[in-house]
């Protein structure tokens, strides 16, 4: 009874996913209103606000369910992806995207888009965690820049690069695409990862900080010890001024 009931759920929620993309490249995720969704599901109103508080939630599952379609037909070559140096799996990614041009129309209409396209690059750098953390443990070594920097750089890249080859019409294939961002991403990703040597005389920002606070430290230092010093001599001159005080003069 239980399996039946959840299928009915997932059934229900698939339906409304469905009736809001259509809805959106209809008219625009403005001009979409609960009523609209739920007649173009053929489901009441009531069922509606069972599964979602308003048409922003909604869109958010439609988001997750785009990212977890393309994570479950590419697990073979997730990590290779991020990697970046398995140039199949990268076209892979193109390819999904150009065969989900709908997702892109979605992003690209109406206020709907800023929530969707917040979702997706959420998404996207949450999976690129996972992978770039997992690399970083296996070399041992550590990241010129904060992780969440990274993954929140990277994946705005990728998803830049997706939204101009789409909105120009494809004027590359999936493999070309891929080649160029490989090639461009490559050597920066290896070295914010730490795996690539830096040139001679560079410094990572992490060696930065800790140059910079303990050249703090030592000012801070070189502060403190000169007014040690001018208390020292103020007190021996104090001292000495009593003393002259306390010495009798000699008798003429």
């Amino acid at each position: 009874m239980a399996r039946q009931q959840d299928r009915r759920v997932q059934r229900t929620r698939k339906m409304l996913r469905e009736a809001l993309e259509a809805l959106i490249l209809e008219e625009g995720y403005d001009e979409v209103s609960i009523q609209d969704i739920t007649e173009k599901a053929n489901l009441g109103r009531a069922t509606f606000y069972l599964h979602f508080r308003d048409k922003d939630e909604l869109l958010l599952e439609v988001m997750d369910q785009l990212v977890a379609t393309f994570f479950e037909q590419v697990p073979q070559g997730t990590a290779a992806q991020w990697h970046l140096e398995d140039t199949k799996s990268i076209v892979k990614l193109f390819d999904f995207a150009a065969e989900h041009y709908d997702l892109y129309r979605i992003l690209t209409i109406g206020s709907g888009g800023i929530t969707a396209a917040r979702q997706l690059h959420t998404s996207i750098a949450e999976n690129l965690k996972v992978y770039l953390q997992s690399e970083l443990e296996q070399n041992g070594t550590e990241p010129a820049v904060p992780i969440d920097f990274i993954v929140n750089h990277l994946s705005g890249a990728l998803l830049a690069t997706i939204y101009w080859w789409l909105e120009s019409d494809l004027p590359y294939t999936s493999e070309e695409m891929a080649a160029m961002f490989q090639h461009i991403n490559l050597l920066d990703r290896q070295r914010l990862l730490g795996v690539a040597p830096s040139e001679e005389g560079e410094e990572s920002i992490a060696e930065q900080d800790k140059r910079k606070r303990r050249g703090k430290d030592k000012e801070q230092q070189s502060a403190q010890a000169p007014a040690s010093e001018n208390e020292s001599t103020t007190a021996d001159k104090d001292t000495a001024s009593e003393d002259q005080q306390k010495t009798p003069e000699a008798p003429k």
